[in-house]
């Protein structure tokens, strides 16, 4: 499967939360999911143009601080169906960010057994990476350790 970016289904989940402008979303990922997700302002404006340009969402400009407006997103109908697909698929394993998590914490717009099926997956898999884990101490601890040898014993497996 190829890699795609998570920044649009990151603002649709934010979305689902309350309407935000593009510094309400860069403000809520850093206060409220940085643990597990980042996004930058450099992904949230362009995506914020293209998913309203696909219907994803609507802004309309209000008034903001010190007289300057500001223009504040609501998720939409396709939206909201394109972010309840999106949770639905399973999470793409490697990824440096915890899309599990993501998926999780915005887990309340679809069924709970989708988050379930996620959870699921997520503890096979885990005891899958155990399994590699274990296999990696092994390897490690039967080599003379070394930066070199093991960054050759993690590229061997």
């Amino acid at each position: 499967m190829q890699s795609r970016s998570r920044t649009p289904y990151t603002i649709l989940g934010c979305l689902t939360v309350r309407p935000m402008s593009g510094y309400d979303i860069k403000r809520f990922v850093d206060e409220r999911i940085v643990h597990f997700w980042s996004e930058s302002y450099g992904q949230i404006y362009p995506t914020l143009t293209r998913l309203e340009a696909d219907g994803l969402i609507e802004g309309r400009s209000e008034p903001g601080e010190r007289g300057r407006e500001k223009r504040v997103y609501r998720i939409t109908p396709a939206g909201r169906d394109e972010f309840a697909d999106w949770l639905a698929e399973p999470a793409e394993p490697g990824n440096a960010r915890y899309e599990h998590s993501l998926k999780l914490f915005f887990g309340y717009n679809v069924d709970p057994d989708v988050s379930l099926a996620h959870l699921r997956r997520l503890r096979e898999r885990t005891k899958e990476t155990l399994a590699e884990y274990e296999t990696w101490e092994a390897r490690l601890e039967a080599v003379s350790y070394t930066h070199l040898r093991a960054h050759e014993t993690v590229l061997d497996l």
